[in-house]
């Protein structure tokens, strides 16, 4: 990864920080965002948190989670002397997370980036495509329990189309490649982030408005909503299970896919992503959007999944409605604790004065 990716990064950092003071409510779920390793070749430590602050910044859009950032953590790390270099595990992160106040701790790393390109001439002119490919592992600790409750791998795609001119041998390129693995990254946090917000609490990216061409959605800047990203909309469709019997998720049941055309800080508008993107007419407030790439839109029209109709909603899995019971028992009992601490020193303090 060279300096114009990492500069790339670090505007996407900038880009998210306005809104990284986010409120601490005793209500919230407090989540400690570690420092992001790297798992990849060619990306570097630096590299690597830096994607991890993008990620944490995306999280503090949240309203049901308040993010403890890795500047935060190592502060207190710092304090109490303990080491937070080389590899984090979740028994060290458990540690701080107990120090910090926190109810879980996320663990992330960079495992896959790279870049690729193919060019096909016919006579003078041809055509050439870039694409960047990156890969994001978190994993989340109950600190309570040092278990393991979420573990979630996400590659995001950007890419490029360009037009090569061939004279004599000689192949001019008429396409931009800076920030393509930038691209990447942002569309893997972004996807990471509203998979681990709808996992921990129930909150889901979600249609604010609809009714007509224009359809308001819950994602904007600060979640990593860009101009002209696309995504789909839908609703949850049959559950899913393994072999033992354990709950996947549920089946998206596609209604259409729409394309992001102004972005505002804390939603965005889209319209319809074009023909063969289903019907923007069936989408309804509250909808789930989650974002997809020009290709699988593509996969998606070609296998004719959107419906002529509304599809109908199913509920949540038993499984997913008790971890968000104990999330929110468990935040419960945190704010308790907080305001009865609260409580004591007040009196400490008034006895004191008597």
């Amino acid at each position: 990864m060279n300096r114009k990716i990492f500069c790339a990064l670090l505007a996407l950092v900038c880009l998210f920080s306005f809104k990284a003071e986010a409120a601490v409510s005793g209500s919230n779920i407090r989540l400690g965002v570690m420092k992001f390793l790297s798992r990849a070749e060619g990306v570097s430590a630096d590299h690597a948190a830096a994607v991890g602050d993008v990620f944490a910044r995306m999280l503090t859009s949240s309203k049901t989670i308040s993010v403890i950032e890795r500047d935060q953590l190592d502060a207190i790390a710092s304090e109490h002397k303990l080491v937070m270099s080389g590899m984090i595990t979740e028994q060290s992160a458990v540690q701080i997370g107990k120090l910090a106040g926190c109810q879980y701790m996320l663990l992330g790393s960079v495992t896959n980036l790279e870049k690729s390109g193919s060019s096909t001439n016919i006579w003078l002119w041809g055509t050439s495509k870039y694409s960047a490919v990156a890969t994001i592992d978190v994993r989340v600790v109950n600190v309570e329990t040092s278990e393991v409750v979420l573990s979630l791998s996400e590659t995001g795609t950007s890419s490029q189309t360009g037009t090569t001119l061939n004279i004599y041998g000689m192949t001019t390129e008429k396409v931009k490649l800076e920030g393509m693995e930038a691209g990447a990254i942002a569309d893997a946090t972004s996807r990471l982030s509203l998979k681990v917000r709808e996992a921990l609490t129930g909150e889901y990216a979600q249609v604010l408005e609809a009714g007509g061409k224009e359809i308001t959605l819950s994602i904007g800047g600060t979640s990593g909503a860009q101009h002209g990203k696309l995504f789909r909309v839908y609703v949850d469709g049959p559950e899913i299970h393994d072999a033992d019997g354990s709950s996947l998720g549920h089946k998206m049941n596609d209604i259409a896919v729409v394309k992001i055309v102004d972005v505002q800080r804390d939603f965005s508008i889209a319209e319809s992503a074009g023909k063969g993107a289903g019907n923007v007419n069936l989408i309804r407030r509250g909808d789930k959007i989650y974002p997809v790439t020009p290709e699988e839109l593509q996969s998606l029209i070609k296998r004719k999944n959107f419906p002529s109709s509304r599809p109908k909603e199913m509920q949540l899995d038993s499984d997913m409605e008790e971890f968000l019971k104990d999330a929110k028992k468990s935040s419960t009992r945190s704010s308790s604790s907080s305001k009865s601490s609260t409580r004591t020193k007040s009196k400490s303090k008034k006895s004191g004065r008597n």
